[in-house]
C-alpha cells in the first residue's frame, strides 16, 4: 500500500508522518506533499531554519529529515496513493482532493511559529496516529 501524506507546507506534520510510516514499515510506502509550497518545492528541510524543531523532534526518535525535500501536492500524486491522510485545514485543500474517496483527515495543529514543547506533541500525536494507521492496513 502507498500512502500519500499531506499538510500545508510540506516542512512538519506531513514530512514527520511519512519519515516514522517508511521507518516503521517493511510491506508499504509513503510520501508526503503540500497544499502550499509553492517555490520551495524541492527544498530540502534542513535548508529551512524555520524547521529546527522538526529536525531537533525526529532526532530524537533516532529518524533524520534534513534531507527530505519539500513537495507540491498534485493530482498525479493523488492517483498513485492507495490512501490519503491530509492533516492540513480543509480550506487549503483543491477540490480534487475534496472529492477524493481516498481521504483520511487527521486534525493535528500546525505548529509553524511555535515552540519546542508544541513540536514535540504534534511529533507525539503523528507518531501515534501512524502506529495506528499501519495496525489498520
Amino acid at each position: 500500500m502507498k500512502i500519500l501524506f499531506v499538510c500545508k507546507a510540506n516542512v512538519g506534520r506531513s514530512q514527520m508522518a511519512q519519515a516514522f510510516f517508511n521507518n516503521y514499515s517493511k510491506d508499504h510506502s509513503s510520501i508526503s506533499a503540500g497544499t502550499q509550497v509553492g517555490e520551495h518545492e524541492g527544498e530540502k528541510i534542513g535548508e529551512n531554519p524555520k524547521a529546527l524543531y522538526v529536525w531537533e523532534v525526529m532526532d530524537e526518535e533516532g529518524i533524520d529529515v534534513r534531507d527530505y525535500r519539500r513537495s507540491q501536492l498534485n493530482e498525479n500524486m493523488l492517483r498513485d496513493a492507495d490512501k490519503v491522510v491530509v492533516i492540513t485545514n480543509p480550506e487549503s485543500w483543491p477540490d480534487y482532493l475534496k472529492n477524493s474517496s481516498k481521504l483520511e483527515y487527521w486534525d493535528i495543529d500546525d505548529a509553524k511559529g511555535t515552540d519546542y514543547n508544541f513540536h514535540v506533541k504534534s511529533r507525539d500525536e503523528v507518531k501515534i496516529r501512524v502506529q495506528k494507521l499501519l495496525e489498520s492496513i
